[in-house]
């Protein structure tokens, strides 16, 4: 019999498939199952459905039933009738598969006939559970998304795919199927690293033009493992993501065809070009149908690389990667040329619903060739209206009306029918015949298909806040949720999206925000993450899935974390490196695909004007912290990047991305000003671009446009928009060809425009330059009991006018109490409570955020006298404010403790949502008590009593008082359910501190101005003044006033005050000033002091002070043991003298004398030997490496305690020793060496800088390098350290900076980190390796100390002792 599938019907209601059985069609189904992949077999024979008798029924057979149906996987084959008796006849008596077969047709079965007569009953009838349309697939431990280990979900759990015939038609199919374009490799052997859990594909056979992996060959799914296959074998893929344009054509819908792969734009050989393939282009950039296909460079020849030889479309593809085509590379080394780049012209297709009773429900028509028509009813259903209404952003279809319920339409019948599956994105996408006008072919518009839209709100429910809780979705006017099978993060993503919420960092099912009411919408939601509103994800129909068994015990939930944004490092705010708040700590962006669409978005978000660069590599040095995004995918036009494509939102570090490869941003800083006006806020609208002014051209110039620049120079509400050079004609360069604004835009950059360039030499001139008038708004209030309460009233024109109260509220009231500096409203009256106002009412209504700075930046229709439209003073608006205090309590001092504030007579307290250091710094400054140190939540100071005032308080850090903030009403917010648990706190540094010591009890003294620290001069500074800092500080009493440090550059200003402090003073702002004359005062540098904190060393074995032991030092109060990490004989021989225990003999490393459990300083000394006390030698105190209790330093001492040690003390120091790199495990690696140099040199060359490249050493005067096996970041570290690079960044194998030449002289190191030579790391031993050049060791250090290293020591003299 020979069989072969014949016709394939995709995305019905029930899933159909017809093959050909005796010259007769043959369909196939799933009925009765939950969804149309699970469900009784049922094929249909001789025009009549029927079933499948069990008898063998097996997971073979089901699983070729599953990929015949485009259902992915088998997950399940029940006999038994499980989904119910069919009726009819049971066709099959039985089926025998193998499992790989692509139909029911190929395998083995008796002749296809009703078998009831012989005895069979529907009672056994057979089923199947697929696993969906088709199996989540995902490239893992890649270095995008796009590349990785292959793995597949079946029955809930990620697994691999082992190896055995993959090549790269399999990894084709996968990247296909991820929508990454083309595969650039297949890679065999757990390139990826091995994998983990089930190995569910044995292999799999694809001829590479398949769209999803399970369309091809493959055994039954099932964990391999036991059958002896490992994940050493586990395959991976290389995709390269392909984007797509048309270039030099009249509009974006027409030109040549260009491809950007590998990062680079290349074109298409028109070989086998056709109207086929320009379908598939017009309809991935969704531009309608194509209705030309031009060859031979019509549009131009290109240039850069020809990436496709030919492509072979059959029309019907979403993408051109769904199509067939060799493998991609540059074919101009194959002799072809640009000569015969391919173009295509599309027909820009828009789509509207007509004469509904709102734009979301009505005829469907479609707009083609400049001509409206509509679709036939043909084959019309939900399906198809649900990509309507996705399309046109409308929500969910409730209706797929038919027969011209809308009535019928006039002009051509585009569409003789359409066939969609619902999950498409545009009309555009679903199958279709050729358009064209088919009234001629005898239809009518009498069957005019329509479509009914609801606008679908998304909120979240029951969280801490509104971008956290449950997930419901309003339809048809009521609220409900939705069910949580396949939620994941990817669907919580677009939910924080939508919301404007930033990214999700959480997804929980379960109802974990309690059980919702009201309908289930939604019985599953498939999104892939970069999706900007939920109904543009796949889903069934919409309607209350309860009466089908579904509880609010599955509702899904979502937490989402709203990113902030800022530049860092650069020359201004608008350049720097991109640095995004996440969870409430700043982190880095990967610059992988960063490009000039990204950087545009971060300037738009920013209001920063044009990005003229997006660089690359840390151009503004790397950042610290998490590496938040691995990628961000941008087209441009996005106002903030969460609107943009991006991966879950994780720190990317423990996958091996470093800050190496921060992205930056330069944005062009666009000044605005209104020129040759009567004043400032008129004139010619003129924009400074690349550091020149130049113009906007009038086309779509309106007042609208006008609002924008009048509220961006805070001119007040624009009066006129005048057009043709009104304010005379304007020079330099035309920068705008036109701005589109919708009025409620803050800045001109926030608009809609094309690339900002002198349009001068496209034929614009300035005769046509646009203005604006604008007038600038005072505000007052009147007739309340004082400044702040009262009438709203503001001046425009001339003449004050009110406000209408038609949506005023305590936002409103709060703009008006904050442009006034009246602090907080505390009410927002209506109805003439201050009494009826007169002169015009200039506003017929305003819409405030409640965070604005002014009000003229608020949402409000064009200024004019609304009277004449019939409102009166019987409404005008009015407001009440409150100023506020704030105090800090139950802290140590009274610059730290619980922040409360007073309002309304009453101390209350803060909550500490979204509470970070940005707002404790703007508390701090209020109080005067200098920068923030903490800004602790969770009730640190103990948990306040009273109202909570603040629901939450957003800062940027630079305000001058927390009114200058955002937040919301003040109330007391208890009745809500806060609590007092969770209350806000600051610790902020005070007047005083020293700097660039260990710790906050030595160093350079400064002193906070309210802006700034600055240092204090060492004129006349006294052991007095010194006493009272220690005090101050709670740093003991003054142990020396040290000689003076010079300044610095970057110091700025020194304090034009001297202290004269009697040393009985609690604290130094109670000191007697006395200004320096002629406000500058004498000094040779900053003064600077250390406490008696500092002042004490000790040696402790078995729990008594001996001259061996381990070394303790007393640090504010609290004795810590020091770290062996850098610790050298030098060092401790200066405790040794210290302690008047003589000379050091030995640093013994190892738990000698471990002394309990207490805490270790990880700050590092840095001694030669001959200092007389261990603060005086140079010190590190940052970047110490975390310290283990048997990694202390200890010390031999060669004498006993015989009194204080005395400066005249002869010290013998031991010899550095020139010994060569010790094997590993030796008993010479267990002892410090003494901290100085040998004869032998280190460098690193080849790497652009002194602290970057190939390591290599001099040693018998040839240069050598080190071999890469067991290279790592503890190698690199000993590196960077020893050639004062600061700390190791990345540590390289294979020649990364080149290869070397000359001997090999290390091989196998194997360091701690902690040495002071690389050559006194464990290693195969000096000289000795089994290596070439091609292994040879690179790393990058930060390039300058990491740490924070004091000069102490060096060229200072001790002034004044205790």
């Amino acid at each position: 019999m020979a069989l072969g599938r014949h016709l394939s019907l995709r995305g019905l209601c029930v899933l159909l498939l017809a093959t050909v059985v005796g010259g007769q069609d043959l369909e196939l189904r799933l009925k009765d199952g939950a969804h149309h992949c699970e469900g009784r077999l049922e094929v249909k024979h001789q025009g009549e459905w029927g079933t499948v008798n069990d008898l063998n029924w097996s997971i073979e057979e089901a699983a070729v039933v599953c990929r015949q149906l485009k259902c992915g996987a088998a997950v399940d084959a029940p006999k038994g009738a499980k989904f119910g008796p069919g009726i009819g006849p049971i066709w099959f008596h039985y089926i025998y598969c193998k499992g790989p077969e692509s139909a029911i047709t190929e395998c083995s079965y008796p002749t296809v006939k009703d078998h009831r007569p012989e005895g069979h009953s529907h009672d056994k009838d057979a089923g199947a559970v697929c696993s969906g349309k088709y199996c989540l697939v995902r490239l893992k431990d890649g270095a995008h998304r796009c590349e990785g280990r292959v793995e597949v979900k079946h029955q809930g759990e990620w697994g691999t795919v082992n190896d055995h015939n993959w090549r790269l038609e399999e990894a084709q199919v996968v990247c296909r199927q991820l929508g990454c374009g083309a595969a650039t490799d297949a890679l065999r052997g757990a390139h990826f690293g091995p994998g983990i859990g089930p190995i569910w594909f044995r292999y799999t056979y694809c001829h590479g033009l398949e769209s999803v992996l399970t369309a091809c060959t493959y055994l039954v799914p099932k964990d391999y493992h036991p059958e002896g296959l490992s994940h050493d074998q586990d395959a991976g893929a290389v995709c390269s993501n392909l984007e797509l344009r048309l270039i030099n054509g009249d509009h974006s819908c027409e030109g040549r065809v260009e491809v950007k792969h590998q990062g680079k734009w290349g074109t298409v050989n028109d070989l086998n070009w056709n109207m086929e393939e320009a379908h598939v282009v017009c309809r991935q950039l969704r531009c309608g149908a194509a209705v030309g296909a031009p060859k031979e460079s019509k549009f131009g020849p290109g240039i850069g690389p020809i990436w496709f030889h030919y492509i072979y479309c059959k029309g019907q593809e979403s993408v051109i990667t769904e199509c067939s085509y060799p493998p991609l590379k540059d074919h101009r080394t194959e002799g072809y040329s640009h000569n015969k780049d391919a173009g295509v012209i599309c027909s820009a297709r828009e789509v509207r619903l007509k004469d509904g009773a709102h734009h979301c429900e009505g005829r469907v028509e479609v707009k083609h060739q400049g001509e409206w028509g509509t679709v036939n009813d043909h084959n019309w259903s939900l399906e198809a209206a649900a990509v309507v209404c996705r399309e046109l952003e409308c929500g969910a279809a409730i209706n797929a009306s038919r027969g011209a319920h809308f009535g019928p339409g006039i002009g051509p019948i585009w569409f003789q029918y359409i066939y969609c599956n619902g999950t498409e994105s545009s009309l555009m996408e679903c199958s279709y015949p050729p358009l064209k006008n088919h009234l001629p072919e005898g239809l009518s518009h009498d069957r005019d298909a329509g479509a009914v839209c609801s606008a679908l709100e998304v909120r979240l429910k029951d969280g801490a806040h509104s971008c956290e809780g449950r997930v419901e979705v309003k339809h048809q006017g009521e609220w409900g949720t939705v069910n949580d099978p396949n939620w994941n993060i990817e669907e919580a993503q677009v939910v924080c999206r939508q919301l404007g919420c930033g990214s999700a960092i959480d997804a929980p099912g379960g109802a974990y925000f309690g059980p919702g009411i009201g309908p289930i919408w939604f019985h599953s939601i498939n999104c892939q993450g970069k999706e900007s509103l939920l109904t543009v994800c796949s889903y069934p129909s919409l309607k209350d899935y309860r009466p089908e068994g579904l509880s609010h015990d599955q509702d899904a939930g979502a937490v989402c974390s709203a990113l902030e944004l800022r530049l860092r490092d650069g020359a201004h705010s608008c350049e720097g490196r991109v640095e995004v708040k996440h969870q409430g700590e700043w982190g880095t962006v990967n610059d992988y695909n960063w490009n000039i669409e990204e950087a545009r978005v971060v300037c738009r978000q920013l209001r920063c004007g044009p990005a003229v660069d997006a660089p690359k590599r840390s151009k503004f040095g790397p950042g610290i912290g998490p590496i938040w995004f691995h990628y961000i995918y941008c087209k441009g036009q996005e106002s903030a990047i969460n609107e943009c494509s991006y991966p879950v939102v994780i720190d990317h570090h423990p996958e091996g991305h470093s800050h190496n490869k921060d992205a930056g941003v330069v944005c062009s800083v666009l000044e605005v000003r209104l020129k040759d006006g009567a004043h400032h806020c008129e004139g010619r609208v003129e924009v400074k671009h690349q550091g020149e002014w130049g113009t906007v051209n009038d086309d779509n110039w309106s007042m609208e446009e006008a609002q924008v620049v009048c509220r961006q120079l805070k001119c007040g509400a624009a009066t006129d928009a005048p057009q043709g050079a009104y304010f005379g004609s304007g020079i330099g360069p035309i920068w705008f060809q036109y701005v589109y604004c919708n009025g409620t835009e803050a800045m001109l950059t926030q608009c809609s425009y094309p690339p900002l360039k002198d349009h001068h030499p496209e034929g614009l001139s300035h005769d046509k330059d646009a203005g604006a008038v604008c007038s600038a708004l005072e505000l007052r209030l009147k007739d309340g009991a004082h400044s702040c309460e009262g009438r709203v009233e503001v001046k425009h024109q001339g003449e004050w006018g009110t406000v209408n109260d038609q949506n005023w509220s305590l936002e409103e009231a709060a703009v008006v109490c904050r442009q006034l500096g009246c602090g907080v409203a505390i009410n927002a009256s209506r109805g003439v409570h201050f009494g009826p106002g007169i002169g015009p009412i200039w506003f017929q209504y305003i819409y405030c955020k409640g965070t604005e700075s002014v009000l003229a930046t608020c949402t409000y229709p064009v200024l004019k006298d609304y009277r004449p439209e019939g409102l009166s003073h019987d409404q005008d608006a009015g407001a009440v404010c409150s100023d506020l205090e704030v105090r800090l309590s139950d802290g140590t001092h009274h610059c730290e403790g619980r922040v409360e504030v007073k309002h309304q007579g009453e101390w209350g307290t803060v909550n500490d949502h979204n509470w970070s250091m940005e707002e404790a710094a703007v508390v701090c400054r209020q109080l005067g008590c200098g920068g923030a140190v903490d800004a602790p939540k969770g009730a640190k100071f103990g948990p306040g009593v009273g109202p909570i005032w603040f629901h939450y308080i957003y800062c940027k850090g630079q305000e001058s008082a927390i009114t200058r903030c955002s937040y919301p009403t003040v109330k007391d917010h208890r009745p809500k359910g806060h609590s007092h648990d969770k209350d806000a706190g600051a610790v902020c540094s005070g007047f005083v501190r020293l700097v660039e010591g260990d710790g906050s009890c030595l160093g350079r003294v400064e002193v906070h101005s309210g802006e700034d620290w600055t240092p204090v001069s060492d004129g006349n500074f006294a052991l007095s003044t010194a006493h009272v800092i220690c005090a101050d500080l709670e740093c003991g009493t003054a142990g020396f006033v040290l000689g003076p440090m010079p300044f610095r550059e970057s110091d700025g200003q020194v304090w034009a005050e001297e202290f004269r402090c009697k040393g009985e003073e609690p604290k130094l702002q109670f000191c007697p000033r006395v200004p320096c004359p002629g406000g500058t005062c004498h000094h040779s540098g900053a003064a600077q002091v250390v406490c008696s904190a500092y002042s004490e060393v000790q040696l402790m074995s078995n729990g008594t002070s001996q001259c061996e032991g381990q070394v303790k030092m007393n640090t504010s109060g609290r004795w810590r043991a020091l770290c062996a990490s850098h610790w050298s004989l030098a060092s401790a021989n200066v405790v040794c003298h210290q302690l008047g225990c003589g000379v050091a003999i030995s640093t013994p490393r190892g738990p000698h004398f471990v002394e309990g459990s207490d805490q270790i300083s990880t700050v590092r000394f840095h001694c030669l030997g001959a200092e007389s006390f261990l603060w005086s030698c140079p010190v590190t105190v940052l970047g110490g490496p975390d310290c283990s209790h048997g990694n202390t330093a200890s010390v031999i001492c060669s004498g006993k305690r015989e009194g204080r040690a005395t400066g005249n003390q002869t010290q013998v120091l031991p010899q550095c020793n020139d010994s060569v790199s010790e094997p590993a495990g030796s008993a010479a690696s267990e002892e410090s060496a003494p901290y100085c140099s040998d004869n032998r040199q280190l460098r690193l060359v080849d790497g652009g800088g002194p602290c970057a490249g190939r390591v290599e050493i001099l040693d018998q005067g040839s240069w050598g390098t080190i071999c890469d096996d067991g290279w790592d970041l503890d190698d690199a570290r000993v590196v960077c350290r020893q050639l004062g690079c600061g700390d190791a960044l990345n540590a390289m194998k294979s020649a990364h900076f080149g290869a070397g030449s000359g001997p090999i002289w290390l091989d196998d190191l194997n360091c701690t980190g902690n040495e002071s030579h690389v050559w006194r790391c464990p290693s195969r031993g000096w000289g000795r390796h089994d290596c070439r050049h091609k292994e040879d060791a690179g790393l990058i250090c930060s390039g300058q100390h990491s740490t924070l290293s004091t000069g102490w020591g060096r060229g200072m003299s001790r002034r004044t002792g205790v």
